[in-house]
């Protein structure tokens, strides 16, 4: 199955974000405050937000996208997990879409979602050739949702470990989800 016909986007997140997200949904950067787990490169970070991006929730439309590998390397001892909305909600809600990496050369404009969708060079994208910087921004292309995500939206939470898992599960059941579909699958993240 190419890219384009996938079923879901993705977050990834620190494990240790998991009961605040579980309260809250996954939260703009702009209303998050302190208290989480940041992830994202500082540069990047200030990049977005002299683009107004850090209003929205940033979301690719593939694991192990360039970004996931250079969060895992740059923490080797960190544990994450992938949130996955599908595609059909961020399209029934009309989430933006920029069609490449939104600080590649310049902040990317703001599409609406079938706009921007039919924009993104899927071919490039399905190279995944992270070494070629046209490949590598195409494949950091982004669905934008436009203020928090709440734990319903959710089609499923994937870890890398069952033990991830079992967490996850714990803290969702301690705070009343119990329909929260949890999957232990370590090939949706990359290998450090």
């Amino acid at each position: 199955m190419t890219i384009r016909d996938q079923k879901f986007i993705y977050h990834l997140t620190s494990v240790d974000n998991v009961p605040s997200i579980l309260c809250r949904g996954l939260l703009p950067r702009a209303v998050l405050g302190a208290g989480f787990t940041d992830i994202a490169d500082a540069q990047i970070v200030e990049g977005r937000r002299a683009g107004a991006l850090e209003c929205f929730v940033p979301f690719h439309w593939f694991a192990k996208n360039p970004f996931d590998g250079r969060v895992h390397r740059d923490r080797p001892g960190a544990h994450f997990i992938l949130i996955a909305v599908a595609r059909t909600h961020a399209k029934a809600h009309n989430w933006k879409v920029i069609a490449k990496h939104p600080l590649a050369g310049g902040v990317g404009e703001l599409l609406d979602y079938d706009t921007g969708f039919n924009q993104i060079d899927w071919d490039t994208m399905g190279r995944r050739e992270y070494l070629d910087s046209v490949c590598r921004h195409v494949c950091m292309a982004e669905c934008l949702a436009p203020g928090a995500v709440p734990v319903a939206s959710f089609a499923k939470i994937f870890t890398p470990t069952e033990g991830i898992r079992q967490l996850v599960l714990n803290e969702a059941k301690a705070k009343g989800l119990t329909n929260l579909w949890v999957d232990s699958n370590p090939n949706m993240f990359p290998t450090r």
